[in-house]
């Protein structure tokens, strides 16, 4: 689970002739981290938000890597295409071979006529209280890393105690460390290398005390 940015990106309507009633400014930003909302929240927004936010705070940055169309680069209609892509298009341009995964969701407002764009993105762990339990087997799972660098990650779960691995909620499975090490990885926490596993120095929101 995962601290989510929002913020105001560009006015994709006439801002000038139909201003935004609820005074955004470029650059304004807000924030939820699975409990609360912190800053200000247009009710134009919330309908087309909540999914957006809601994906980005469960799967962070996988809500949007795997979306195909996000490496399609530019293309022109060209029916004599259709034999080869089943669509009819050709590509104007070759997208960069070292262009990253994508990053981060989008929305827009209610108002057709102004338009606010927001870009919304993973931008941490979630420490709240409700991801409180995801959260610290996190942290468990990094404090192993920083005192064994180089671990191998099928070898992570043997340092947990029987105990800490099957009576703590929830109980540390073979695929739920997975997905706390994609977690650890995605925020940047630990970097994984010929399936070794390295922390990277970055600092968690919190050090919560188990046990």
């Amino acid at each position: 689970m995962f601290k989510v940015k929002c913020k105001l990106v560009s006015f994709e309507g006439d801002e000038k002739d139909y201003p935004c009633h609820f005074n955004y400014k470029i650059g304004d930003e807000f924030y939820y981290d699975g409990v609360n909302f912190t800053g200000r929240i247009c009710p134009g927004l919330l309908a087309s938000m909540i999914p957006v936010i809601h994906g980005i705070y469960l799967l962070g940055n996988k809500y949007v890597e795997n979306v195909m169309y996000r490496y399609r680069g530019h293309d022109a209609r060209d029916p004599a295409m259709d034999k080869y892509d089943g669509a009819g298009f050709r590509p104007l341009e070759v997208p960069d071979p070292d262009t990253p995964k994508a990053r981060g969701g989008h929305f827009v407002c209610g108002d057709t006529r102004t338009l606010a764009h927001f870009s919304c993105e993973a931008i941490d762990l979630s420490d709240s209280d409700y991801a409180q339990p995801f959260y610290q087997r996190e942290i468990a799972i990094l404090g192993k890393i920083e005192k064994e660098p180089g671990i191998k990650t099928d070898e992570i779960i043997n340092r947990f105690t029987d105990f800490e691995r099957e009576k703590i909620s929830p109980p540390l499975t073979p695929v739920l460390m997975g997905v706390l090490l994609d977690a650890l990885v995605d925020m940047k926490y630990i970097e994984i290398r010929d399936g070794k596993a390295y922390a990277t120095g970055h600092q968690p929101p919190s050090r919560p005390k188990t046990g």
